[in-house]
């Protein structure tokens, strides 16, 4: 059967394009893929760096109770612990609580990404 679809010229060159299209097909899926994904995380990022600014501002002790906001936010999500790909730095200044969020992951290629998300509130506000 193989043989006789490989005589007729026109089913081998169909053979012969679809095999080319195929690598561009799963890089495309791939890519859509990876943008889907550090898309979804800089969105978690920015999330936590905010709630973690947003509940500091009405503490007693603002860094710290950022720091675990910003920790608790993504729960659940693989390697969202301090230490491990995650990274919560906070700080006061003039009365303005910033939280930087950083987070560390990797793309279907192996490569490496790390994303930041940043949020600063004077202490006192409530959004």
């Amino acid at each position: 059967m193989i043989r006789k679809f490989l005589k007729d010229k026109r089913a081998a060159s169909q053979l012969i394009s679809s095999a080319a299209l195929i690598p561009i097909l799963l890089f495309i899926v791939a890519s859509i893929a990876n943008i889907s994904v550090v898309s979804n995380m800089q969105t978690l990022v920015n999330e936590a760096a905010f709630e973690g600014a947003r509940i500091g501002i009405k503490s007693d002790t603002p860094e710290q109770t950022a720091q675990m906001a910003a920790v608790n936010f993504g729960d659940g999500i693989t390697g969202w612990k301090i230490g491990d790909r995650l990274s919560v730095i906070t700080s006061v200044k003039n009365d303005v609580l910033t939280v930087e969020v950083r987070y560390t992951f990797y793309l279907l290629g192996g490569q490496q990404k790390t994303l930041v998300g940043k949020s600063s509130l004077r202490l006192g506000d409530t959004p």
